[in-house]
């Protein structure tokens, strides 16, 4: 429970930074096609299905974060997502190569997530 704790105290200093957290991502040929995003607007968190063009239009200027929880604490469960242009699209990455596929870590699909979302909303 003390690292759920962490995490979300973690993921509260980068959306009120207004940094992106991305939580899942579909790829497909390693290009990423969407994402789930969260953001903060209006003193809360937000959460949104956007594609990957959306957010190389929209780049904050104070980074996007892959969710990948991982051993070691919140600090490590944030990566920084690095963008570069490659000979035939933008790319983002966690690893700091110049690999021309994306790789934000081991997410889930979005469908899984928007899942997840639609049973917690059952009554």
């Amino acid at each position: 429970m003390a690292e759920l704790k962490a995490i979300v105290a973690k993921a509260r200093e980068l959306l009120a930074a207004e940094a992106v957290i991305v939580t899942a991502c579909d790829l497909k040929d390693g290009v990423i096609e969407r994402l789930q995003v969260y953001f903060w607007s209006e003193n809360q968190a937000v959460m949104d299905v956007i594609s990957k063009d959306d957010l190389v239009q929209n780049w904050p200027d104070t980074g996007v974060y892959s969710l990948v929880v991982s051993a070691g604490g919140a600090e490590r469960s944030f990566k920084k997502v690095a963008m570069f242009e490659g000979e035939e699209d933008m790319y983002f990455r966690i690893d700091g190569t110049r690999t021309e596929a994306d790789d934000l870590g081991a997410l889930p699909p979005v469908a899984f997530m928007e899942s997840v979302e639609a049973i917690s909303q059952l009554h």
